[in-house]
């Protein structure tokens, strides 16, 4: 290779790198807009099966986008009406639970101190402050107004968008050509974001029944409530479950003591455990595990980007981008050498 040639390709490179810097940062001051779009991509993707499902029965593209978005408007109403019953039972209940916490500490210190540890130095540090958590509990439950304002927009993205599905075939013909063979590229890449997003909501379903479930039956207080949560927060991966599993577990203790703690780690690891190797291995057939490494550097790099919603994004935004890269003669060594096999993503 000539020198010149050398040159091109640093230079080359180097610009590749410094578009891809621009486009973060202009990403990142537009996050606001970017996660509503990003979110109305996901639905779009969700709902292109039941789109195809509803004209093979006879719908038309109008009638059926209607029964999708009335199915989304129906789920975020009752979101958002779970969101708001929760928030409000914490909140009469927050005077039983100061006094159920008084009780549990005491019973600690007192179990402790028969053991001979002495927490005295830090005993100041276990005691919440309740006026507090009410004020959090009631400035996050103020914030729905913006958040239904948020997701009508993100209903309106999404109900033109699927309108668009069934004509996008013509106009990527009418670009490239009908003989092109962009449109099996395009459905390839499509239908791998697709099953991936597919595969991963119906694992989080079963994780969340199951979770939910299981609180219910020990009585823990707003057993739905955090079912719904682990469905949401199982798209992040590894810290998902755990930020919902913390408050539960806090409210077992408060409920049923120490034994109760015991009781919802158990079963927060043994359905994990099952979900993870059995549920999920037969909807995806291993297909879509990606390296710790490439998770855990997206998950960061996404929640600086797009702030805390590029936590739920970070998987789902970056299994698009595999996709895309997959499709494309020129990046598709980025995803080998990101430790993906490219036969099994497809």
């Amino acid at each position: 290779m000539s020198e010149n040639a050398q040159n091109s390709a640093l230079l080359y490179s180097l610009l590749s790198v410094a578009l891809v810097f621009i486009i973060l940062l202009a990403m990142k001051e537009a996050a606001y807009i970017v996660n509503m779009v990003l979110i109305s991509l996901i639905l779009i993707l969700l709902g292109v099966p039941l789109l195809l499902a509803l004209k093979r029965r006879g719908f038309s593209d109008i009638s059926a986008v209607v029964l999708i978005i009335t199915l989304y408007l129906l789920i975020i109403a009752g979101f958002l009406f779970l969101i708001y019953q929760s928030f409000e039972m914490l909140l009469i209940n927050m005077p039983k639970y100061e006094d159920l916490f008084q009780e549990r500490l005491s019973g600690l210190i007192t179990l402790l101190g028969s053991l001979g540890v002495d927490i005295d130095s830090v005993i100041t540090y276990l005691r919440p402050d309740w006026n507090m958590i009410s004020k959090i509990i009631l400035g996050a439950a103020s914030g729905g107004s913006q958040l239904a304002m948020d997701a009508f927009f993100i209903i309106v993205i999404t109900t033109f968008g699927l309108l668009d599905v069934p004509k996008m075939p013509a106009r990527i013909n009418r670009i490239y050509g009908e003989n092109s063979g962009k449109i099996e590229g395009v459905k390839s890449v499509i239908h791998n974001m697709i099953t991936w997003l597919v595969v991963k909501t119906k694992t989080n379903v079963v994780l969340g029944v199951s979770f939910g479930g299981m609180l219910y039956v020990l009585g823990i207080d707003l057993a739905i409530f955090w079912g719904m949560m682990t469905v949401l927060l199982s798209y992040i991966p590894y810290i998902g479950l755990m930020i919902v599993a913390i408050p539960a577990i806090f409210l077992a203790w408060l409920q049923l003591g120490l034994w109760g703690v015991v009781i919802v780690i158990a079963g927060i690891c043994i359905i994990n455990a099952v979900v993870e190797n059995f549920v999920f291995s037969k909807f995806a057939a291993d297909s879509f595990n990606m390296p710790g490494l490439i998770v855990i550097l997206t998950l960061v790099l996404w929640s600086w980007v797009l702030g805390p919603i590029g936590l739920l994004l970070s998987v789902p935004f970056t299994v698009i981008l595999i996709a895309v890269l997959e499709a494309n003669r020129d990046t598709k060594w980025i995803v080998t050498l990101m430790g993906i096999d490219r036969e099994k993503f497809e």
